[in-house]
């Protein structure tokens, strides 16, 4: 089900105040609030073979061009050593791509940032078909404490309808031996709602992966996109993808089993046990991305790098960073977006929101409580408003309509050549 396009602006025009824009325009040097990132990110765009699914800026990995891609990513975190210099940030996360491609580059980075500021977190998601010895190893030595093993399912078929092309018996040989090491937090990434999947095959896939060693299990619904292969597919071979109904019996089984078998639900896909702290991609809230198509999130400006290799490639080296587009944030887009992430974690700290922007969240947004209540999606509890079971699938379907939506509009208008002068979320936003 889709939502029509009045109905989004009618809720954005509730949510938006006049000065509020959803437009990216080209970066033109202008000055950037850096001081405020606490966290940082780097994309390493190159995988062994390019998943279906996977709708994020990626690179068939060739290894002249991922060696002028490591120079210009170095250069890239010298280009901020001005402000990074004797900062602590909360995290690095290392996504892609597949950054287990490039281990002897990420120990660089990581040791170039080290020596410019205090990184308290470094976690990093791989694939089963690239995890070794010799990787687990040089893991170790970077410091990374938080692993994401992307398994996708348990089933071959699944595998193979999304251009994985390990086998079970192997991947389970890998979640074993990265379970034998010690990492703060060890998360496996499974997708469900394939087409044709049934909730026996799904159901045993939760029982395989309860009974793996990882603390955090994350349970993606399969994600299409105009122009990712599999969006492609879709709309050539007319794939037949699970329903609404379909996919919400799906999500309600993955939450039912998994908080009946003492999990506990950190986000809207993620779930957690055994004390450990969280494992998250997303829910940062300022960060500098580093590599091409990386985002950064300064609280008063959104910004995204090149997703042009050749242009990522040479302008750090002629001393420019790579920044491409650039939204300027204000007050109440900031307070929004915040909201949205903690949505996303499934309940919004009341203290939390006070001391961040000096007001009470039930004050500020009362008529938008009065409605979540009315209809079932949260309730108050130990001074956080909380999402039921129905509002966290809301949100699901609130992420589907628009985050997804916004990203099929960036990604696709940042890899037009030439890439167009201005990137608008939606179509009367130009």
């Amino acid at each position: 089900m889709r939502i029509p396009d009045f109905l989004k602006k009618l809720l954005l025009d509730r949510l938006l105040d006049l000065e509020d824009t959803l437009v990216f325009n080209q970066y033109e040097d202008q000055a950037v609030d850096w001081e405020r990132i606490e966290n940082l990110y780097i994309h390493i765009p190159f995988c062994r073979n390019k998943c279906l699914y996977c709708p994020y800026f990626k690179k068939t990995y060739q290894e002249q061009k991922a060696w002028f891609f490591g120079e210009s990513l170095l250069r890239e975190i010298e280009l901020h050593a001005w402000w990074l210099k004797g900062k602590e940030m909360q995290s690095l996360y290392i996504g892609g791509g597949t950054p287990t491609l490039m281990t002897n580059l990420l120990i660089q980075a990581v040791e170039k940032l080290s020596a410019l500021c205090i990184l308290k977190n470094i976690a990093l998601e791989t694939t089963p078909a690239e995890i070794n010895n010799r990787v687990l190893v040089e893991l170790h030595h970077m410091g990374c404490n938080m692993i994401s093993l992307g398994v996708q399912d348990f089933h071959q078929k699944y595998l193979s309808s999304i251009g994985r092309n390990y086998l079970v018996a192997d991947t389970l040989k890998v979640i074993e031996k990265i379970g034998l090491l010690y990492y703060d937090t060890f998360n496996l990434d499974l997708i469900f709602a394939f087409p044709g999947q049934t909730i026996q095959e799904l159901d045993k896939t939760l029982h395989m992966a309860m009974a793996t060693p990882a603390h955090q299990l994350t349970f993606y619904p399969l994600f299409t996109f105009p122009y990712s292969t599999i969006g492609r597919f879709k709309q050539l071979k007319k794939v037949i993808m699970p329903d609404g109904l379909t996919r919400k019996r799906m999500y309600y089984h993955i939450c039912d089993k998994l908080l009946g078998n003492g999990y506990k639900q950190v986000s809207v896909w993620s779930f957690l046990k055994g004390g450990k702290d969280k494992y998250s991609s997303v829910t940062r809230d300022t960060y500098l991305g580093l590599g091409p198509s990386a985002g950064t999130f300064t609280g008063k400006q959104f910004l995204f790098n090149t997703f042009h290799m050749n242009d990522y490639i040479s302008l750090p080296l002629h001393n420019r960073i790579p920044t491409a587009y650039i939204m300027n944030i204000t007050p109440n887009m900031e307070r929004l977006f915040w909201i949205y992430w903690r949505l996303y974690e499934t309940a919004i700290p009341l203290t939390a929101y006070k001391d961040r922007f000096g007001s009470e969240f039930c004050d500020d947004f009362n008529h938008w409580l009065w409605l979540a209540d009315k209809l079932h999606y949260t309730v108050k509890k130990d001074n956080h408003i909380v999402l039921t079971k129905k509002g966290i699938h809301r949100v699901h379907l609130l992420q589907n309509h628009f985050s997804l939506d916004y990203i099929n509009r960036i990604w696709t208008a940042c890899t037009q050549d030439p890439p167009p002068s201005k990137v608008p979320l939606c179509t009367w936003c130009a």
